[in-house]
């Protein structure tokens, strides 16, 4: 027996509000130490999270990097302003110069992937000075969210969310939505991040339910797919 379901929905919108490490004051050069602290932080650009995820964004196709340094003598910050700093991407030059702390930049190739960031100050007093860190590059992602311990639900119907991840976009209302129950694909929808599921009268309590989306940004053509099996247990 088919089981039909309808489409609706709900939007996740969210900006990404993201700042850079700053000093809190400039500080005179301290002191030459052997020893001194990289501080190189980084943030993506364009690379949507839900407004309820406490993680960080991460770059994927279509986003950028925004990265910046400082450096840490005995408990101070170094002033870099007349440094030489340069700055590569996978053994890339992609920036620097006299003070540049900062650098914006697209990820190279295609993800998942890991980018290697380094900065060299060649000719610091103390000595030549390099750090590299690494930056997860990742495709875009979806999450289907459906409240239910052991994924068994006893509503009819059943409602299951999509949560999209890193795309490059700035809202949910940017993306196209297509989903699946027991491989029947919906037709149109007014809320299409929602889908509803209605069972027909006399489904048998253990019957799977599997649901499944795709996610896809027409502009920057990247996709994601999901999908998540349910069990219906009867009502009482």
């Amino acid at each position: 027996m088919k089981k039909g379901f309808v489409l609706k929905g709900f939007v996740l919108a969210g900006v990404l509000a993201l700042g850079l490490i700053s000093a809190a004051a400039p500080l005179a050069r301290a002191q030459t130490s052997s020893n001194p602290q990289f501080l190189v932080t980084w943030r993506a650009v364009g690379s949507y999270i839900p407004p309820s995820y406490v993680g960080k964004a991460l770059p994927g196709y279509g986003s950028k990097i925004a990265a910046s340094v400082e450096l840490v003598s005995q408990g101070r910050l170094i002033d870099l302003q007349n440094e030489t700093i340069y700055w590569y991407l996978n053994d890339v030059l992609i920036g620097g110069g006299e003070g540049v702390q900062s650098v914006a930049f697209p990820p190279f190739g295609l993800p998942p992937n890991s980018l290697a960031l380094r900065v060299e100050l060649p000719n610091y007093v103390g000595g030549y000075l390099t750090h590299t860190i690494d930056i997860p590059y990742i495709n875009p992602q979806v999450v289907l969210y459906a409240p239910f311990p052991n994924a068994q639900f006893s509503t009819n119907p059943v409602t299951v969310y999509a949560v999209p991840y890193f795309f490059n976009v700035s809202s949910t209302a940017d993306l196209a939505y297509t989903w699946a129950v027991n491989g029947q694909t919906g037709g149109g929808a007014e809320n299409p991040e929602e889908a509803q599921v209605t069972l027909p009268p006399g489904t048998p309590a253990g019957s799977n339910i599997d649901v499944s989306v795709t996610v896809e940004n027409p502009i920057g053509s990247t996709i994601a797919t999901a999908n998540k099996n349910l069990t219906y247990e009867s009502q009482l």
